[in-house]
């Protein structure tokens, strides 16, 4: 995936670049990649087709920009609940809970974007399939020291952490998939209670 290339300098911006940028994530969110047109992103930033072109490219360079910007908010998000959420098997539980509350409100009810995308678009556009695999990475590292808590002091072991962070992984890459497909509050719900008691297994070794 090539980077945006560089613009010429020429008359100052008559926009607010990161604002527009919310404009269109949510446009991109709303609709996918395949589905939004330039006129759609001329209408939905309110900003002349030419002035999207020298500021950030092809819809493909615009797009890529969008996601690598929407994967550190996210990483953003997702270090901040693992702080909030405490130490222990309680802290995990607590994880879980803060995200309910993600996902029922707001645009997360769509999902995330950067899994929607790669389930759009994976096989049929070049130079995305990384996102999806980034992506993964990238919730792996975050989540790390969350899931590692669920074993006692001095019995932790890699591969059952490895293992657990991949079950937490493709949970959260489903329950995103499950949003987005139109999920109820009540379905999310059951789903994250699932999750719940798989986690309340975890508990045995904390007790060897």
């Amino acid at each position: 995936m090539s980077s945006t290339n560089t613009r010429s300098r020429g008359r100052p911006r008559l926009f607010d670049e990161e604002a527009v940028l919310d404009e269109l994530t949510a446009l991109f969110w709303r609709k996918g990649y395949s589905q939004t047109s330039m006129a759609d992103l001329v209408e939905a930033s309110r900003v002349h087709k030419s002035s999207l072109y020298s500021t950030f490219g092809t819809k493909e360079e615009l797009f890529a920009r969008i996601l690598r910007r929407y994967l550190a908010g996210r990483m953003d998000m997702m270090s901040a609940l693992v702080e909030l959420a405490g130490p222990g098997i309680d802290g995990i539980h607590a994880f879980l809970e803060l995200l309910r509350g993600e996902i029922v409100s707001g645009t997360n009810q769509q999902g995330c974007l950067l899994v929607n995308s790669s389930t759009e678009l994976c096989g049929t556009t070049r130079g995305f399939e990384a996102f999806g695999i980034e992506y993964r990475k990238a919730l792996r590292e975050r989540l790390r020291g969350l899931i590692s808590q669920a074993e006692a002091e001095r019995t932790t072991s890699d591969s059952v952490t490895d293992q657990r962070l991949d079950l937490f992984v493709t949970f959260l890459c489903g329950l995103s998939v499950t949003a987005r497909a139109g999920a109820d509050e009540g379905e999310i719900g059951r789903v994250i209670d699932a999750m719940h008691g798989t986690v309340d297994t975890w508990r045995a070794t904390q007790t060897r």
